[in-house]
């Protein structure tokens, strides 16, 4: 099964800097060898597509040609990793920026300004020198990726869209059913009181149509139901029975 730019594929990673740190992994192992783990961060393998974007372009370009199970070492330059360093996005700013936001800058500090997020690299007076470079550009990277799996049917190319687009949610739990050219996805109740779930949807719909022939509608379901219909379920009397052990104990 060699893999094409278009293909639905879930893959493993590890990148770090030539001659270098580890700076990305999709293993929890590995993050925690290397000092990189955050409990925050669902370590599982990534869900893209290939020629997406979803990943840098020098892997997204490696994934061109390999098969599902093989493992490939990869050597990325710096333009097709995050860029070369471009001097004209190292900036001076005011003391004035940072005392607006309650801020006292040091070298090293990472901070937000007018939406780009920089590093602070010298102090001098009433002058802050931030650099709003990545911290990879003009990087070479090295990644040691492993294509898991490649998505064939066409509602589980559906679910991984919405994997990777509500990251908090168990795409599992969604439900999705697709018929003469219409997809109609039930969300998973993760989703229903979330903030960005409408930019979200609007994202999911755009890639479904520009990456998935043949779908022409997408609609979206959240379903409600009342607390007394919730009880009704055999999930609802086990939590209520479970209520009702944990109040006898407390008495």
């Amino acid at each position: 099964m060699v893999l094409e730019k278009g293909d639905f594929v879930k893959i493993n990673y590890t990148g770090r800097i030539k001659d270098g740190e580890v700076f990305d992994t999709t293993i929890e192992e590995v993050a925690k060898k290397h000092g990189i783990y955050d409990p925050r961060i669902r370590f599982r393998a990534q869900a893209i597509v290939i020629g997406a974007g979803h990943v840098i372009s020098g892997l997204d370009e490696a994934l061109v040609g390999m098969e599902v199970g093989e493992k490939r070492i990869v050597e990325i330059p710096p333009e097709k990793g995050f860029g070369l360093r471009d001097p004209a996005k190292v900036r001076v700013v005011s003391m004035r920026e940072f005392r607006k936001q309650g801020l006292k800058p040091y070298p090293g500090m990472r901070v937000e300004i007018e939406g780009k997020v920089g590093r602070v690299q010298s102090v001098s007076g009433g002058r802050v020198l931030v650099d709003f470079n990545s911290e990879l550009a003009g990087k070479t990277l090295v990644y040691e990726v492993n294509v898991e799996e490649k998505i064939n049917k066409l509602e589980e190319k559906i679910r991984l869209l919405l994997e990777r687009h509500f990251p908090y949610a168990d795409p599992n739990e969604h439900e999705i059913h697709c018929e003469n050219g219409r997809a109609v996805i039930t969300l998973s109740d993760a989703v229903k009181l979330r903030s960005d779930a409408f930019i979200a949807k609007h994202l999911v719909a755009k890639e479904i149509f520009e990456y998935l022939d043949g779908i022409n509608e997408v609609e979206f379901q959240e379903i409600y139901r009342k607390p007394e219909e919730e009880e009704k379920t055999e999930e609802g009397q086990e939590k209520r029975k479970a209520e009702k052990k944990r109040g006898s104990k407390k008495k």
